[in-house]
């Protein structure tokens, strides 16, 4: 358990190192700021921000929709700079620290027979994530002062039914979201 302890360790310094940019980011796109329209629209046309991040590898993107719920822009990777990791391959790419990735996967290829594991392994799994998700919100939290823009925004895991709504930071789901938008175009 101490080694999963570790890790989870090693994601919170990571997500404190990367706050900064990631709040920079945040804030770019709620003033409309390096992003990509397609087909003409523009940032007077952004009716909800997404941000979605991968389960295994925390990998977060970011895109815009219009009031029909179409997507607008391209899609951003976040953060967007990345800093190299020390010592790590050249070809590992994603949010998580390789040396996290590695280590868990490592832990979870030796002790995965063992009578406790799924107990250990699930609470391991709920920390990282309450890690991950809180950092996010409280780096949106800090951007949307910055910004001083209020926008709707909804974070998720990728393509779930449930996502939290960043302006109430409640759960929402799809169908919610979608009903928000059609009572708004019919009035």
């Amino acid at each position: 358990m101490q080694d999963l302890e570790e890790l989870n360790s090693e994601l919170k310094k990571h997500l404190e190192e990367t706050k900064k940019q990631l709040i920079k980011d945040i804030v770019q796109i709620l003033k409309g700021e390096n992003i990509d329209y397609l087909e003409g629209n523009g940032k007077v046309d952004i009716k909800a921000l997404y941000f979605e991040y991968e389960y295994d590898y925390l990998d977060i993107v970011a895109w815009a929709v219009d009031k029909n719920g179409e997507i607008i822009t391209d899609i951003l990777k976040l953060p967007s700079q990345r800093k190299k990791q020390t010592g790590g391959s050249a070809d590992w790419n994603s949010f998580l620290p390789e040396n996290i990735g590695i280590a868990a996967s490592e832990f979870q290829d030796c002790h995965e027979d063992e009578e406790d594991f799924d107990d250990l392994w699930d609470e391991y799994n709920e920390e990282k994530y309450e890690l991950f998700e809180d950092w996010f919100c409280t780096c949106w939290k800090e951007a949307s002062a910055q910004a001083e823009i209020r926008a709707d925004a909804y974070f998720s895991v990728h393509d779930t039914y449930f996502k939290t709504d960043l302006g109430t930071f409640k759960t929402i789901n799809d169908d919610e979201i979608a009903e928000r938008y059609t009572s708004q175009s019919n009035n």
